[in-house]
């Protein structure tokens, strides 16, 4: 019996990727209802990345009415959860206050978050990028505050 267990543990992900990158090509195909109801399904699971896709329906209105609001949700869900590409779009929103309220401490800390996990160098110099920009409109007291923030946060499972 504990090999069964672990044996479907150990498979459950390999079907949750095969998932993704299905529901990747449906939307890189342009059927983006097809595409949605596969990223939510995955989300509901708990895949991060199909919380990202979703988040990127909502915020281009691929399929969906544009909803900054659903948008900004889905991508916080999926940064909660460590995802770069959600935590970086989550950042963009609070700085700028689409979907969400402005929160520079917030975006920063996001922002941060996004360029430590990028996936390769340049991804990371560009975010940096963005992050100095944004310290020109904030107190030395909040980025002390968002910095804080990112060293302290913690993934969720």
């Amino acid at each position: 019996m504990k090999k069964w267990i672990l044996a479907v543990l150990l498979v459950v992900p390999v079907w949750s990727w095969a998932g993704t990158q299905e529901a990747i090509e449906t939307y890189r195909v342009g059927d983006y209802a097809g595409a949605m109801t596969q990223f939510k399904e995955l989300a509901a699971q708990g895949d991060a990345v199909a919380m990202y896709y979703v988040g990127i329906l909502y915020d281009r209105g691929y399929g969906v009415p544009v909803d900054h609001s659903e948008a900004a949700k889905w991508f916080e869900k999926g940064a909660s959860r460590g995802d770069s590409l959600s935590a970086y779009h989550t950042g963009k929103m609070y700085a700028s206050g689409q979907g969400v309220q402005k929160d520079p401490v917030a975006a920063h800390m996001w922002l941060s978050l996004s360029a430590a996990g990028a996936p390769n160098e340049r991804d990371a110099a560009y975010t940096r990028r963005d992050i100095r920009k944004l310290e020109r409109s904030m107190t030395p007291e909040q980025i002390a505050e968002a910095k804080s923030r990112a060293e302290s946060w913690k993934p969720e499972k």
